[in-house]
């Protein structure tokens, strides 16, 4: 029996700090591609580890529209049955390369088979891993067969891969250093929330009440629905960091309105 052939994606801007680490999981792929957004050292590091890089430096590219635009293209040139599109701050583990090797090895029989899996992950914040709150229920897909699977509407945030079949799910998480420290931690939350903000379509009435309402809401979901309190005093700082993103969120959004209106 043949098995199944897989190409690791990573789009990638300026990772040069994480991208040693991710590729290291990856070795065991067929082919590594790095799709380079940036302008450090990450492809050099990259063809260390034979990863092939394709450049996109163009100016539509630089962005979270530029992150799916260059993997629909990965995907429109791939040349291996399965696709696994990682982040640079992730890593694949030992018991996640396995699952997916085993998949490897069934050979698809029809088109009722699951054309994509979705991955948890494992949220690394501020020093350790949570064991819960909203982060924990991650389930995005990354694992697909490129001919199915398309990232399509294009969007300014929040991307979603569109599958066209059934999706399964993986047991074991990605490890994702997704907030290794509250520099970044900030710079994530001001750059996610300032491009979101223009995307909602809630009134400025309507902004006001989220922003006051918001955060203690999920708060209390992180902590008590989401098992937040399993990670103590990191679990309650998670809670009020994820509260205070939507409050910053709508407050933009408030800005952004009164700006527009003048």
């Amino acid at each position: 029996m043949k098995k199944q052939t897989i190409t690791a994606v990573i789009p990638a801007g300026n990772e040069e700090d994480n991208i040693e680490r991710c590729l290291k999981s990856l070795l065991w792929c067929d082919r590594i591609q790095v799709l380079f957004l940036g302008q450090d050292k990450t492809a050099r590091i990259a063809k260390k580890y034979k990863a092939e890089v394709i450049k996109f430096d163009k100016p539509e590219f630089h962005d979270i529209v530029g992150v799916q635009k260059s993997v629909n293209w990965a995907i429109d040139h791939c040349q291996t049955d399965w696709m696994l599109r990682i982040d640079a701050d992730e890593v694949v583990t030992a018991e996640v390369k396995h699952e997916i090797q085993n998949i490897l090895t069934k050979p698809q029989v029809n088109k009722t088979d699951l054309m994509a899996y979705g991955i948890p992950r494992k949220q690394y914040f501020l020093g350790d891993y949570l064991k819960g709150g909203d982060w924990a229920y991650d389930r995005l897909v990354r694992l697909f067969k490129p001919q199915f699977c398309r990232y399509e509407p294009i969007v300014a945030v929040h991307e979603q891969l569109k599958v066209k079949g059934k999706v399964g799910y993986l047991k074991n998480p990605l490890l994702h250093f997704s907030h290794p420290d509250l520099k970044t931690l900030i710079t994530k939350f001001n750059f996610y929330t300032t491009l979101e903000a223009k995307q909602l379509r809630n009134s400025l009435f309507s902004s006001f009440l989220k922003m006051l309402f918001n955060p203690p809401y999920i708060f209390l979901r992180w902590q008590l629905y989401h098992h937040g309190y399993r990670d103590g005093i990191r679990g309650f700082g998670a809670a009020l960091a994820r509260g205070y993103y939507d409050f910053l969120l709508y407050f933009k959004r408030i800005k952004y309105l009164v700006k527009k209106s003048k």
